[in-house]
């Protein structure tokens, strides 16, 4: 063989070795990117039926906040923080423990990383929980009643 098809080889064989890597460095990208998640119609068919209209927090422990109604806006903070929509003074709860967002017309709770968690009909959310009436949302020995 030749020499100049050696040297052809070789930079060919250089080119799809940079192709591959090049292939690799953009796949790896796709998959690190987070889709939009779609709803499919029996979400959304799940989310108008839960829809019907929460519109405050009512509180149900402790005995001396019973019956406290905090209406519900596009967002409010829960904790103990003084610029928190609800204040709730416990040892258990962080500054700005969770808030509740209003998603196409949905209420979400979502834990802000709290240490002692967020819980809502006494199981512990990870992430955005879609709130529906009578839910109960445990805030350390706070517990508030979606109305």
């Amino acid at each position: 063989m030749s020499e100049q098809f050696l040297e052809l080889l070789k930079f060919l064989f250089l080119g799809l070795l940079y192709v591959f890597f090049i292939w690799i460095v953009i796949m790896s990208l796709f998959q690190l990117r987070k889709p939009k998640k779609k709803r499919r119609a029996s979400q959304k068919k799940q989310i108008v039926d839960s829809q019907t209209s929460i519109t405050s927090l009512l509180t149900i422990e402790p005995q001396e906040a019973q019956g406290t109604e905090y209406l519900l806006k596009e967002e409010i903070f829960l904790g103990r923080d003084d610029e928190c929509e609800v204040t709730i003074n416990d040892s258990f709860t962080s500054h700005r423990h969770a808030r509740i967002f209003l998603d196409e017309n949905s209420p979400y709770l979502e834990d802000l990383t709290s240490t002692n968690g967020t819980f809502v009909n006494g199981e512990k959310i990870e992430k955005p929980y879609l709130l529906q009436q009578r839910d109960r949302i445990q805030i350390g020995n706070t517990v508030l009643e979606a109305k």
